[in-house]
């Protein structure tokens, strides 16, 4: 076998073998896919959208982010989890931003703030996504091992950020935000939330 025959075999799907199920263990049950060429032309990644019953939440998750070259390592998803009424509006923000990334052939980082000059839902004070763990699912949600316990995948749940929030994170650090949400008890669920700066 060739090195770079090697490189693909190493590299290919096989990495990821049970990532199904595990996102379906805490984000719940699959409702819906929104397959790549949805707009016709091929974005690079498809969107699956699951319910979980017993929070009234929706998460939409990317799928197909961790084969573009997005020089991650390991490789990344982005999530977004909402109340189910809002899921059009977490769907729109995850593709949104998986779009932004492999057009510019980047990656996030833990706690990178994605700004936008405009709202990005109508209607609201939102210019912005925080890229986390995730709020309430456990850290086997956000990293993804293989059944050696290699990490091979971060998923990036998206939380939306208001305007002043983007401010106060530029004074003060995302650690600061993070304690003025626990502090006036801000459900991050819920995009019709009031800001806390």
């Amino acid at each position: 076998m060739s090195a770079e025959q090697h490189g693909t075999t190493v590299g290919g799907a096989h990495r990821f073998v049970g990532l199904a199920e595990n996102l379906e263990r805490h984000a719940g049950r699959p409702t819906g896919a929104e397959p790549p060429n949805v707009r016709g032309d091929n974005r690079g990644f498809a969107l699956v959208f699951f319910h979980l019953e017993r929070y009234h939440l929706t998460t939409v998750i990317s799928s197909g982010l961790r084969f573009q070259p997005l020089g991650a390592e390991p490789a990344q998803e982005l999530a977004c989890t909402v109340y189910k009424e809002q899921a059009e509006a977490a769907r729109h923000l995850v593709d949104m931003t998986a779009e932004l990334l492999v057009n510019q052939r980047t990656h996030l980082v833990p706690d990178q703030i994605v700004p936008n000059e405009q709202p990005l839902l109508p209607h609201t004070e939102f210019h912005g996504v925080l890229a986390s763990g995730h709020p309430l699912f456990p850290p086997e949600f956000t990293r993804f091992t293989d059944p050696e316990g290699v990490e091979q995948l971060q998923v990036f749940t998206l939380l939306p950020v208001t305007l002043g929030e983007l401010n106060f994170i530029l004074d003060n650090g995302v650690t600061a935000l993070r304690q003025q949400w626990a502090r006036f008890e801000v459900d991050v669920f819920d995009l019709g939330r009031p800001s806390v700066a």
